[in-house]
């Protein structure tokens, strides 16, 4: 089965549409990343929002990092103060997936974390019931797919987790392409890295379908051919590598992930989401093509259209890929010790993660904890 429930308005000066877009709508809420108040993009939406004729607020400065503790601080105003029947997220997949889940808890008061999380595959979350309150998603970094995704991934303690319902799919995405010219380089890398991921996993996992691979696929020739130019700020490569941001997220709503993200989503105490994903991948796929005849011909199917040939010419090419664009090893990101102390509940964590369920080999808890070793000794 392939879905997509998010309609999708894109190019140059898009985020105009909003206008359009609100007609209808009394009190709209804006959630934005502080980087979109700064450029000037949130008091230009503002702006299109009191054009349509709605009462706007704003929300700006929301955190780098989800968390339910951010969505519990929030949520007091939106029911008491704000009382929107719109919401907009305007930044990056942080604040979609912020915005995801303030419309879970806003539609739905006395729902809790703990019983509609995906804490672990061998649990059952409580299923969201129907959500009323419509959400845009107008994305300004160049990674999650949250914008057309049907997942808030949010932090609780140390450790991301999935909120996972049909309904917080946006109603639409605008992707205007003034936005992610905004991104310092390195995020630029992160996300982009996150992008390449998206796209490979969802590619490999055992309930990929033709309609995810096309836009699988798509996604990592773009990332590939694009991503050092992007990261050196070349227009074009943001636009293009801006819109494959879109697509891997399209491919893994449908097709899901794998243990590359189980991973760094337990290791999200360290570092940046892409960059972690970015760090693990070549030796996640290297566990998966040894282990598996699937995986392996899957890999070759990627290196091909990338114009090499096997499964291990692909593993390579995105060590290589990591190299040219300068990013660290897993032990310059932390140290030993502290890592050390953290491996053993990493591995049991991500080997409870939902998305192994998707990956194409089963792993056993100890094999997760010695690709976690594998990666910090840079073996």
């Amino acid at each position: 089965m392939f879905w997509l429930k998010t309609r999708i308005i894109e190019g140059e000066g898009s985020l105009e549409r909003l206008k359009k877009e609100i007609k209808g709508y009394e009190r709209v809420l804006i959630l934005a990343s502080k980087s979109m108040k700064r450029h000037g993009f949130l008091s230009e939406a503002e702006d299109y929002v009191k054009e349509a004729g709605a009462e706007v607020f704003s929300i700006a400065g929301l955190p780098a990092e989800p968390s339910v503790e951010t969505v519990e601080e929030l949520l007091p105003k939106l029911r008491e103060e704000f009382q929107p029947d719109l919401l907009v997220a305007l930044g990056g997949g942080s604040v979609i997936d912020t915005t995801k889940a303030l419309k879970v808890f806003y539609d739905v008061p006395e729902l809790n974390f703990e019983e509609i999380a995906f804490i672990d595959r061998f649990s059952k979350p409580k299923p969201v019931p129907r959500l009323k309150t419509p959400l845009i998603a107008i994305p300004s970094t160049s990674g999650a797919g949250s914008e057309v995704s049907a997942a808030s991934v949010l932090k609780k303690g140390e450790i991301k987790y999935n909120i996972v319902t049909p309904d917080i799919a946006p109603e639409v995405a605008i992707l205007d392409l003034r936005l992610p010219r905004t991104m310092p380089a390195e995020v630029a890398r992160n996300s982009g890295l996150d992008v390449l991921v998206h796209g490979i996993e969802a590619y490999t996992t055992k309930v990929a379908n033709p309609f995810s691979d096309a836009m699988a696929i798509k996604a990592i020739k773009t990332v590939y051919r694009w991503l050092p130019l992007s990261v050196r700020g070349d227009e074009e490569a943001r636009a293009r590598v801006h819109y494959a941001a879109t697509m891997a997220g399209i491919a893994f709503l449908n097709a899901r992930l794998g243990l590359c993200h189980a991973m760094s989503h337990k290791a999200a105490w360290i570092g940046p989401h892409g960059l972690l994903n970015a760090v693990f991948l070549p030796y996640v796929m290297e566990f998966n093509a040894e282990r598996s005849d699937y995986a392996r011909k899957r890999y070759a199917e990627i290196a091909r259209e990338l114009g090499f040939q096997t499964a291990k010419d692909l593993i390579e090419v995105v060590g290589e890929l990591n190299e040219m664009l300068g990013v660290p090893r897993l032990s310059e990101l932390v140290d030993e010790e502290t890592f050390i102390s953290k491996v053993e509940e990493m591995a049991e964590k991500a080997y409870r993660d939902g998305l192994v369920a998707f990956n194409p080999v089963e792993p056993k808890p100890e094999e997760i904890r010695e690709l976690y070793l594998r990666t910090y000794r840079g073996e």
